[in-house]
């Protein structure tokens, strides 16, 4: 993985067996129940990460996550059976939508799940844990919010152009946008963190960039609908 958080798919599919599946077999033997709440969330964070990285690898090369096929016809990758978690084969839509986001209320998880398009949050070298949680998500926030590829803020003429996680998500974050804008707030300083506050500028949306986050391939390669423009 380089710096960007950017991942050797090639390089991974060599080495699976002595990196990736032995954590793997870690989640299947996991329980949740015996967790507190922290590990729990860090636990279904790591697996939904670990479980993309399984995704891609299986079926690599790919450089598109979407163009791997559904359960169905009219499914999605993210609705595939991925692997087992705590003695239960999972999807990622499941461990996402179902168990993350229904049963932590923690909005920063959208700035540490990882979707393997170029557009996601940078993955960590690290596995998220307990101790360290929130200051690991808040440092998440902090790299997604300050990533010019991904969100601009400021865009100039009074307007913020973010990330399409936060229009997709932009409840988990609050009600309107300027509540929005207020979770987004602690991670700006000076005039830009004052606006922010007090929701004062107009939000649109950048484009989102399904290219696989892999360094061999520049932004756009496997997403053709995708423009720099926002």
């Amino acid at each position: 993985m380089d710096a960007e958080g950017q991942v050797d798919y090639a390089a991974l599919k060599r080495q699976t067996d002595s990196t990736l599946t032995p954590y793997l077999e870690t989640l299947d033997a996991a329980r949740p129940a015996s967790l507190d709440r922290d590990e729990r969330l860090a636990l279904w964070i790591n697996a939904y990460n670990a479980y993309t990285l399984k995704l891609i690898v299986d079926h690599y090369p790919v450089t598109n996550i979407r163009t791997i096929d559904g359960p169905s016809l009219d499914g999605t990758p993210f609705q595939r059976p991925v692997g087992p978690v705590a003695d239960t084969v999972r999807t990622l839509d499941e461990i996402e939508h179902e168990i993350i986001r229904e049963r932590f209320d923690e909005p920063r998880i959208h700035y540490a799940l990882v979707c393997a398009a170029k557009s996601c949050p940078q993955l960590r070298r690290e596995a998220y844990t307990a101790p360290r949680l929130g200051a690991q998500l808040d440092d998440q926030a902090r790299r997604f919010l300050h990533a010019e590829r991904k969100n601009r803020i400021p865009a100039g003429d009074g307007t913020i152009a973010l990330s399409r996680i936060l229009k997709w998500y932009g409840s988990d974050f609050g009600p309107t946008p300027e509540a929005v804008q207020r979770k987004l707030a602690p991670y700006f300083e000076g005039a830009v963190q004052d606006s922010l506050a007090v929701g004062a500028y107009e939000v649109r949306f950048r484009p989102y960039d399904w290219t696989l986050n892999d360094p061999s391939l520049d932004w756009g390669d496997g997403d053709p609908e995708w423009t720099a423009e926002s």
